[in-house]
């Protein structure tokens, strides 16, 4: 459920540090710390790094007393003139930011920085070439469609019932963001909630496993395959639907299935079709790391208009994106 692939159109390289100082990961990237006072490289941190061409990015924040303390700390590192930029990204607890950095991803003429909200959840600070604050956003999952363009999993509630993915596109560039998954009127959901309701277990049952036993409550997860960088991609959205009919028993499923979806962006909206397909070629294609898109565009038409559906909504409590820089 945490944080899946990546495109092509990114570079990365992480290294996450814990019980680390200053002076420990910018050796372990590389960057040189003659700048850097001794006091300060022997601070302990938790941070994380990543290359791109030239450049050498460092995130981390301060630990103080085993708990992250402080704003997070940025610096660049130019390989080819030497030279060291630093910042400090004026985040806290009203923006629901900052846990441990998780890594460091880049889209376009955009830094993504991602820190721990929860197993289910991260904030995502995204920079301009500048290193400016550009946007905040909420989820995991990051996954280049276009230049300066992406999707992602919103950040669900960890202890829930149910865990219901969403997916949300983002333009970096001009701020434009929609929900994508899952689309309002999709005939494969409904149809699955109908399935489920069959194999729902009985009401005493649900009253003393305290399950909400909603055919329309059940976890779907989502996986992007890949796209054709112009914004048109594939995902697969797999739905598990779970219940315990003994407080001594573990869920089990009692239905289940997979579902191809393929999209693509016009001037005023989204389209996207859909169509079932086998979970053994499910796992085939989602355990491919390439960008497979090529390999299932032809699979159906894009030809439904993408209205959200919001049924789902109350298990993504995070904010919607937060625009910061016009």
């Amino acid at each position: 459920m945490r944080f899946s692939c990546l495109t092509s159109g990114f570079l990365w390289l992480a290294l996450s540090s814990f019980g680390q100082t200053v002076g420990d990961l910018l050796h372990s990237a590389g960057v040189p710390t003659a700048s850097f006072a001794k006091a300060e490289t022997e601070e302990g941190i938790n941070g994380t790094t990543a290359a791109s061409g030239r450049y050498v990015y460092v995130v981390y924040l301060r630990v103080n007393g085993g708990l992250i303390a402080g704003y997070p700390h940025l610096l660049r590192y130019d390989t080819k003139s030497g030279l060291i930029r630093r910042s400090e990204l004026k985040l806290g607890e009203k923006d629901n930011c900052c846990g441990s950095p998780e890594g460091i991803e880049f889209a376009g003429d955009y830094l993504i920085l991602s820190f721990h909200n929860t197993p289910s959840s991260s904030s995502i600070a995204v920079l301009d070439k500048r290193l400016r604050l550009v946007e905040l956003l909420f989820g995991f999952g990051v996954y280049q469609i276009a230049p300066d363009q992406i999707v992602l999993t919103e950040g669900m509630v960890h202890f829930a019932p149910v865990h219901p993915e969403r997916l949300r596109f983002v333009d970096l560039r001009s701020g434009a963001a929609a929900e994508l998954y899952p689309p309002g009127g999709d005939l494969l959901r409904m149809r699955f909630a109908q399935e489920h309701k069959v194999h729902m277990p009985a009401e005493e049952s649900c009253r003393e496993m305290n399950d909400p036993c909603d055919p329309r409550m059940y976890d779907e997860h989502i996986s992007v395959l890949g796209a054709d960088q112009t914004g048109r991609f594939a995902l697969i959205a797999g739905r598990d639907a779970l219940h315990a009919t003994r407080k001594e028993q573990n869920p089990v499923s009692v239905v289940s299935e997979s579902a191809l979806y393929l999209y693509r962006r016009r001037k005023n909206g989204w389209l996207y079709c859909e169509e079932t397909i086998s979970r053994d070629e499910s796992r085939i294609l989602i355990g491919d790391n390439r960008n497979i898109y090529e390999r299932v565009k032809s699979r159906c038409t894009p030809d439904k208009p993408v209205a959200p559906d919001k049924s789902t909504a109350d298990f993504n409590p995070f904010p919607p994106p937060s625009r910061r820089l016009k």
